[in-house]
């Protein structure tokens, strides 16, 4: 097994470096993740559905966005966008022996647990039903097209993981899955990116803004601290390399426009020497 991302970790918080509460003193930082973990993460999503349903009242009054808006768009997208961060940290939680990513992936679910519960708090607050009126990303237009971004087969949307791919997630352990989690993480929040800045382009104000001009912030710092991370175990991002990881046919999969070509995960996410 390489060497820790340590090094390469965001500070700590309380929470990620001491034992739940009545929790074994010799239990692994797994074990202890899988007595609170989970709930914690809905805690923050349900904190953050409160928060965002009462900034929705003070923040937009009785001016609430069209169903066919880009804000409502951008809350419904990034909702689905968020939930599946979310649970690509908790599948690496339950398995990385990594400080620096069971840092990262604490962080990552935590923050957008929070986020995908304001979203889904202005939902409401406009009244609005969960369901589209149209596609997925309908609302970022031409100027926001996603041809340049990683998309698989079978994903929902542009960055994000195809069944397929969390499959392999789920399956894969030790360093090969801290490094599959790098990897889609990191095309996840490159989507994410792109999605926040057009609706920041789409002339977006009040809350919208800011949470959209958090996202940029924050995710762009994690690319750039994702790629440190997967250099130190001697790997690459699949845009870097040019192909999709996690996927075991090696067929055409609407990868990012010139990154054709794709080797089984097995073979991305595996097996370094260090």
């Amino acid at each position: 097994m390489g060497a820790s991302t340590e090094d390469h970790a965001p500070a700590q918080t309380e929470g990620t470096a001491t034992a739940v509460p009545g929790g074994a003193p010799d239990e692994t930082p797994n074990a202890r993740w899988g007595r609170s973990g989970v709930g914690a993460i809905v805690g923050t999503a349900l904190v953050g559905l409160v928060l965002g349903t009462l900034l929705g009242w003070l923040v937009f009054g009785g001016s609430t966005p069209a169903d066919d808006s880009a804000e409502a768009g951008f809350a419904r997208d990034m909702v689905e966008h968020h939930a599946q961060a979310v649970e690509m940290s908790l599948e690496v939680l339950q398995t990385t022996e990594d400080p620096g990513v069971r840092t990262l992936a604490t962080d990552i679910a935590s923050t957008q647990g929070n986020q995908l519960g304001q979203m889904e708090g202005w939902i409401r607050q406009w009244d609005l039903p969960m369901a589209r009126p149209g596609d997925r990303m309908d609302w970022m237009g031409e100027a926001h097209s996603h041809h340049h971004m990683h998309v698989v087969d079978d994903a929902p949307m542009a960055g994000m993981a195809s069944p397929e791919q969390m499959e392999s997630l789920r399956n894969a352990e030790g360093e090969a899955a801290d490094i599959l989690y790098l990897q889609l993480m990191t095309t996840h929040h490159i989507a994410g990116v792109d999605m926040a800045q057009a609706i920041l382009d789409a002339g977006a104000d009040g809350e919208v803004q800011r949470l959209a001009v958090a996202m940029v912030n924050g995710q762009e710092a994690e690319i750039s601290l994702m790629k440190d991370m997967l250099a130190h175990f001697g790997a690459q991002t699949q845009e870097d390399l040019g192909q999709t990881v996690g996927v075991a046919d090696g067929g055409a999969a609407g990868a990012t426009e010139g990154h054709e070509g794709h080797t089984d995960g097995s073979e991305e996410t595996g097996e370094h020497d260090h």
